[in-house]
């Protein structure tokens, strides 16, 4: 079996999909959204502070010790966007869209309302560069492909809407294990084995415990769009 290793740089794409409160996959308007909007998404683990015991005999030398084992609780996201894309908003948040008065009515802002910030969960995908490859026969790169199946509980950072400076947004959240993502709404994320190769989803669906899955894949990146649109019923 051979092991492909891979050195990462820059971040490529991402990809918002609409889970309800259970992590399943929500399909229909204002579902799925591609962004080449973001700056930095940094992931850091978060675990339980294990629990040790440690007893000492009546000489004062170590008796018991005993630690137990790590355990990840969930994987703690930041994510800072240069583009203020409401629907994007919406999506991380569950904040709710402001819409003007034309006979279909455009999406023109959005609202921080109290009640629903934070109510949204989402399935979270990003693309990162590999260098120093080269072209496979039919023109094809390859990218590092990272999926964090249910984020959940995003929260709003701090931005400064006047300073001579360009303005982003920042968010954190946590991608958490369980939901229903499976393989996937989307068959554009492997290249199979096949010749000639179509697009497939994942081979295999996300585990109740997995929090992030990471592999390397030659299918080409997703197609960015200002606005959410519709996710098919496959």
């Amino acid at each position: 079996m051979a092991t492909e290793c891979v050195r990462l740089a820059r971040g490529k794409r991402m990809r918002l999909t609409k889970l309800n409160q259970c992590g399943t996959v929500v399909n229909g308007p204002n579902s799925t959204l591609t962004a080449e909007a973001l700056v930095t998404g940094t992931l850091t683990p978060n675990y339980a502070d294990p629990s040790e015991i440690s007893i000492l005999n009546a000489n004062g030398d170590e008796c018991i010790s005993d630690r137990s084992a790590p355990a990840l609780r969930w994987i703690d996201i930041s994510l800072n966007v240069c583009t203020w894309d409401p629907t994007m908003i919406s999506l991380i948040t569950g904040d709710p869209l402001v819409l003007d008065n034309a006979a279909t009515p455009n999406v023109v802002g959005w609202s921080i309302d109290a009640d629903l910030t934070g109510s949204a969960s989402f399935g979270l995908e990003i693309w990162s560069g590999i260098t120093g490859q080269a072209c496979d026969p039919s023109g094809n790169v390859k990218y590092q492909y990272w999926l964090l199946p249910w984020v959940k509980d995003a929260q709003w950072g701090e931005w400064l809407p006047a300073q001579n400076d360009g303005i982003t947004a920042t968010w954190t959240a946590r991608a958490v294990p369980g939901g229903e993502w499976g393989v996937g709404p989307y068959d554009d994320v492997l290249r199979d084995a096949v010749t000639p190769a179509t697009l497939t989803a994942l081979l295999t669906p996300i585990g109740d415990t997995e929090v992030l899955r990471s592999i390397t894949t030659s299918a080409p990146l997703p197609t960015p769009a200002c606005g959410a649109t519709v996710l098919p019923v496959p």
